[in-house]
C-alpha cells in the first residue's frame, strides 16, 4: 500500500512539473540609478566600482576609487560589451590597480587625464580600436 501511495505521489509531482509553464523570460537590465545621474544617454554604459590598494613597498597608503562609464554609440557593440562586462571590469580594475601602484604619488591628484587613457587602452584591447569611448565619472583618494 506505501508503495503504491508513494508511486501515486511522485507521478502526480512529475506530471505537474511537465504541465508547469515555462518561467517568464528575465526582464531587461534597467540603467543603474546613478549611471542614470550621470547621463540621459542610453549609449552610456556604467562600469562603477573601479577600487585599487595605493601601496607603497609593504604598507598600504590608502585606496583609489574610480567610477567610470563608456560612450558605446553602436548597439551591437554596446550588447557584445554588455556581454564582456566582466572582462571589461577586470581589465579596467588592472589598469586603476596599476596606476595606483606604480605612478600615482602619495599625497597628490590623482593624474585624470592618465587614468583615462590607461583606462581607453584597456578596453581598446577588450572592444577593440575606437568601438568605446571611456568617460571618467569620478576618482577619490581615501588615504589612511
Amino acid at each position: 500500500m506505501r508503495k503504491a501511495l508513494a508511486l501515486l505521489l511522485a507521478s502526480s509531482l512529475a506530471a505537474g512539473r511537465a504541465s508547469a509553464s515555462p518561467p517568464a523570460p528575465p526582464a531587461k537590465p534597467e540603467m543603474d540609478p546613478q549611471a542614470q545621474r550621470i547621463t540621459g544617454s542610453p549609449n552610456y554604459f556604467p562600469t562603477f566600482g573601479l577600487r585599487a590598494s595605493i601601496a607603497r613597498g609593504f604598507n598600504t597608503r590608502g585606496v583609489l576609487a574610480v567610477d567610470a562609464g563608456l560612450d558605446v554609440p553602436d548597439e551591437k557593440i554596446r550588447k557584445t560589451a554588455e556581454a564582456l562586462r566582466p572582462r571589461l571590469i577586470s581589465s579596467m580594475r588592472e589598469a586603476v590597480s596599476n596606476y595606483a601602484s606604480l605612478s600615482y604619488v602619495v599625497g597628490e591628484k590623482p593624474d585624470a587625464d592618465i587614468v583615462r587613457a590607461r583606462l581607453q587602452k584597456a578596453v581598446d584591447q577588450v572592444l577593440g580600436k575606437d568601438k568605446a569611448r571611456v568617460t571618467l565619472a569620478s576618482m577619490i583618494v581615501f588615504q589612511q
